[in-house]
């Protein structure tokens, strides 16, 4: 089974639709540590600290695409309800009644206590689209990978089914240009500022490439994620709004 690693709780990735949507739904169940799911569960309980379980809402049938950016923040001050549960006993009389990403703050951060309405409101973390437009923070160490050649940055959310398909075009399109295997960092590892404010579903993408020019670097980009829009009279690719080139 695998995992998002930048959350603190065992979050698999098949709540990838859930997590980047932000919406949880009845039914889901999430515990704070992998052996949960990974050993017997009578080991797995001499571990397992929190865990809990989401009563409301009931199931919907969106489904995640490139930019669910505005769904995510709507859903991130909608409600839900869980019943939590510390040491295998219930926290509180009844279900906690809180927000969507106040459960997403409690799952990347560890600190269930964000849950309760009198705490401190979390902010919305930084999408993918966002993080792409502050990619020029990460030159210094694009420069590292680089060798005095064009290097190419994009960030891919693990969550998102379509980022992670515009990755492997690029990757697809950039492959028989590149110096070596495409180096994949954390925001902070990657050199941006604001790094915790990102959300934890993201990574930094560096593609070393040997062989062409800035501008040959860019027609490869936009041959890969690149669609016109029908019936546009002007063309719309911008690269700042998919990665940058160093």
């Amino acid at each position: 089974m695998e995992f998002f690693s930048g959350f603190s709780w065992a979050v698999p990735t098949a709540f990838s639709d859930a997590v980047a949507l932000c919406r949880f739904e009845q039914g889901d169940t999430l515990y704070d540590i992998r052996k949960a799911y990974e050993e017997s569960w009578a080991e797995a309980k001499k571990h397992i600290h929190h865990w809990l379980q989401v009563r409301y809402p009931s199931h919907a049938k969106t489904v995640a695409g490139e930019s669910p950016g505005g769904v995510f923040e709507n859903n991130w001050s909608s409600e839900v309800r869980v019943d939590l549960y510390k040491d295998f006993k219930k926290v509180g009389d009844g279900q906690i009644q809180t927000t969507q990403g106040r459960l997403y703050t409690a799952l990347w951060t560890g600190n269930v206590g964000v849950l309760q309405m009198e705490y401190q409101e979390p902010r919305v973390p930084l999408n993918v689209q966002k993080v792409n437009r502050k990619l020029q923070e990460t030159e210094n160490r694009a420069g590292e990978f680089s060798q005095g050649n064009q290097i190419f940055v994009m960030a891919r959310d693990l969550s998102n089914k379509i980022s992670k398909a515009k990755y492997s075009k690029v990757f697809s399109k950039l492959r028989n240009h590149l110096s070596g295997d495409p180096q994949v960092l954390t925001p902070k590892l990657a050199g941006l500022n604001d790094w915790n404010v990102i959300a934890p579903t993201i990574e930094i993408a560096f593609f070393p490439i040997i062989g062409l020019n800035q501008e040959g670097v860019e027609a490869l980009v936009k041959e890969a994620v690149y669609v016109p829009t029908k019936n546009a009279k002007n063309e719309m690719f911008k690269i700042a709004a998919h990665g940058a080139i160093f």
